[in-house]
Order: C-alpha cells, then structure tokens, then sequence
C-alpha cells in the first residue's frame, strides 16, 4: 500500500488550516500582458507622486532546516509586511525582482518552497499588491516550455506591463537574454511586444516608463566586460538603445550588491538578495518625472516615508 501524501494535498491541507486556499494570495497575475486592477483605464493618469518597494531573491528555503519549511524566509517577509504595514504613506505595491526560492524548477522541494512564497505575503493590509518578476530560479537550469508553463500555472504571464499613476511598468523575462538558444522564439515574441509598447509610447507617451527586470542589461557602466550578472554584450547594445530611445530613464533588476549603473540619463538600480545577511530592501518614491530611491533593513525600516528623500 502506498502512504505517501502528494505535496498538493500537504499544500491545501495546510492553507484550509489557516482558512485560505492556495490561490488567495497577494500576488497578482498577469493575464493578456496586464495586470488586473493596476490597468491604464482605472490608473492611466497622473495625480500625485506615490511610493512602492523592491526586494530581490527571498530565496524560499535558502537557510530553513529542513528546507521545505521555509521558516527563515517566511520570517523575513512578515517582518517586510509588518514594516509596510507600518509605512505612511502607504506603498502602492511590492516588487519581487526574481528567485523566489532556493530550489530551481523541477528540483526537489521547489513545489513546497513556491506554495510557500506564494503566501508569504497575507499579512500586508490594505489593497497592497505583490507583483513578481521571473528570475533564474523560476525558469529552472535550462528553460524550455515545461519550465515556463510552470511559473505562467503559478504567477500568470512572465512578461507584462502595469499603470500606476499615469507611470506604465514594463515587466520582462530576462532570463530570456541569457538563454536565449533555447527560448528563441520566445525571446522573439517578447521583443515584438516590446516593440508595440515603445511604439504605442510614441503616440500616446505615459509620465514616464520603468522597467523590471531580474538580470540587469549591465550593472556598472554600458561597454563592462560580459558575465553572468549582465546580458552579453552582443545583445546589450542594441537593447539599451531602444530603450534609451523610448525615453527610459529607470530600469529595477538585482545584483550582487546595492548598486546603481549609468549609461547617459539611463539608470540600472541593482538591488542586493533579501536572503543576504543584511535582509535589505528598496524603496522607491515616483515623482511625475523622476524616481529617488533608497535601501534600508529590515532591522531599520523607516516609518514616515515623506521624510526619507
């Protein structure tokens, strides 16, 4: 006789505890290349300057024992919860730049620690949002169909764009420009829609763009030396060009470490893993033609958000 409990039953047995089920969550899907709610007919037009946060690879599972408990990750964002919770004015949303857990797809434990990540952020209040952003982890070691219909069945599309306030938010797969042999076709067609979007900018241009992303175009300087952390130089070029001529200014992706790279009037803001020992995260307030930002722990979150910049 076979005892052994699938992982989805585990799942829902556990979220029916806590008096939720697996899809109640903050965290919004893409559908169509959009997000519900943050649409450009309810958000499409400035009225005041507002804020939101950044964090980079929580890394379900990273440092529990055992893995699949996930207890210090979990840790971490309901202290990210709570900080926000806590924040006046209050945040428009929460940006998850990529690895949402330790475990790639298709490994062991990865299903455990994404069921895990996907409910992390219950305790927010208010209308806050969680939007996710696709990194290395969530496309698996070689990306391929499999892998991606997986993250789209658990986050919605992996590309896609978002109004707030007038801003639009181009979200993109940018694993797709490391893997690129495998995903070309892929590649290709989020290209193509970008196109739309820099094109339809032209017409009818937004406050400003900003872009999310999870591997940066480059994290120091435009012509740095090609390596894992930046998409290879043969690509690099092109695409900063384009966007450079759609008139972006702010593009968000992780690093290594805090940093900001510039090319011009463009800026690469890298920010470092929440998994890291400092447990840092990034605010950002958006004005009608520029964005100020800053790091902070979650030892020390600020509070009153207007007296920070």
């Amino acid at each position: 006789m076979n005892l052994e409990i699938h992982p989805d039953a585990l799942v829902t047995n556990q979220a029916e505890r806590a008096g939720k089920t697996p899809e109640e969550s903050r965290i919004l899907k893409g559908k169509d290349y959009k997000l519900p709610v943050l649409t450009h007919y309810r958000e499409g037009a400035w009225n005041e300057e507002f804020f939101f946060v950044q964090i980079a690879q929580p890394r379900f599972g990273k440092t529990a024992q055992p893995e699949e408990s996930c207890n210090e990750e979990k840790r971490q964002i309901a202290e990210l919860c709570q900080a926000v919770n806590r924040m006046i004015p209050k945040p428009r949303f929460i940006v998850v730049c990529g690895d949402f857990t330790y475990k790639k797809t298709g490994e062991k434990n990865h299903f455990l620690q994404t069921e895990a990540f996907k409910v992390a952020f219950n305790d927010l209040e208010g209308d806050h949002h969680v939007i996710c952003v696709c990194g290395q982890n969530e496309m698996g070691e070689n990306p391929n169909s499999g892998t991606i219909e997986s993250y789209r069945q658990n986050f919605g599309d992996d590309w896609f764009s978002f109004w707030v306030e007038g801003i639009q938010f181009v979200v993109i797969n940018s694993q797709y420009y490391r893997f690129e042999d495998q995903v070309n076709e892929l590649k290709s067609e989020q290209h193509d829609w970008l196109e739309s979007l820099f094109f339809q900018a032209q017409i009818n241009p937004p406050q400003q763009i900003i872009m999310l992303q999870s591997l940066p175009w480059f994290c120091s300087f435009l012509d740095e030396a090609d390596n894992t952390q930046n998409v290879d130089s043969s690509l690099r070029n092109s695409l900063v060009s384009k966007i450079k001529e759609a008139g972006i200014n702010t593009v968000l992706a992780t690093g290594e470490r805090n940093a900001v790279g510039k090319d011009g009037s463009l800026e690469m803001i890298l920010t470092s893993p929440l998994s890291c020992e400092a447990g840092n995260f990034r605010i950002l307030k958006v004005l009608k033609d520029k964005v100020l930002h800053k790091t902070f722990s979650l030892s020390e979150p600020p509070k009153d958000l207007t007296s920070i910049f």
